[in-house]
């Protein structure tokens, strides 16, 4: 009797189900991408594989997005936001730049300008032929015109996919933000600045999605990859 019940079990106990991955936006933490060898794409993306090590969320108004931050395996980190606009998506890569770096870049005071509420900001670079040297090549263009100033924007550290971000204050961090873009609208600069003065500012690469070539969901692409 008990060896036909355990048979009776075996059989009607469901499989566990496999996790597929097909698009960018339904990535985990833990999942894998990989990005295509296009010629086109700075080195730090080209032929990378990256894992997805934390998501978050910001809020403009009643608009929100799900921010994915990658890892490399050389422990490079650069954030991953799916935008769509006409149908179309779009892979925004974000790369975060520290103040020396603004500097080399940049005119100190034209870059100030991006805060002055008077007018919108046309920002050129300072120098072009020691990108490479600087670690940004392909990931600035030559000019950029701002689109968006002091922009009031919320920072929630948590995934909010499939639920709304708490309603009352104090929960999601307060920000102000500033975007420039390039004439074509392959590259941007965006800036946030926080409460107290804190400001971060970010290098942002526009690519088709199609540069995401390949995904793994955690348990297959660790197993693949090991």
């Amino acid at each position: 009797m008990s060896s036909f019940l355990k048979g009776l079990w075996s059989r009607t106990r469901k499989a566990p189900e496999v996790r597929h991955l097909d698009h960018p936006r339904s990535l985990q933490a833990g999942d894998l991408l990989k990005v295509s060898d296009s010629y086109g794409l700075p080195s730090q993306l080209r032929d990378q594989t990256f894992k997805v090590v934390a998501i978050t969320t910001q809020q403009f108004e009643h608009e929100f997005s799900t921010t994915f931050t990658l890892q490399s395996a050389a422990d490079d980190r650069v954030d991953l936001t799916i935008e769509e606009d006409g149908g179309r998506e779009t892979a925004a890569f974000t790369f975060s730049i520290k103040r020396d770096l603004v500097e080399q870049l940049f005119d100190l005071d034209e870059f100030g300008s991006i805060f002055d509420d008077e007018s919108a900001t046309s920002l050129r670079l300072r120098q072009t032929d020691a990108l490479a040297e600087l670690g940004v090549e392909g990931l600035v263009a030559d000019a950029y015109h701002q689109i968006s100033s002091g922009e009031r924007g919320y920072y929630y550290q948590k995934d909010y996919r499939g639920s709304a971000p708490p309603t009352y204050e104090g929960v999601g961090e307060p920000f102000d933000y500033y975007c420039l873009i390039s004439d074509g609208e392959t590259h941007g600069i965006e800036i946030e600045v926080y409460e107290g003065g804190e400001t971060d500012v970010c290098l942002t690469l526009y690519r088709d999605i199609a540069d995401i070539s390949e995904l793994w969901p955690a348990e297959k692409g660790l197993t693949e990859s090991g």
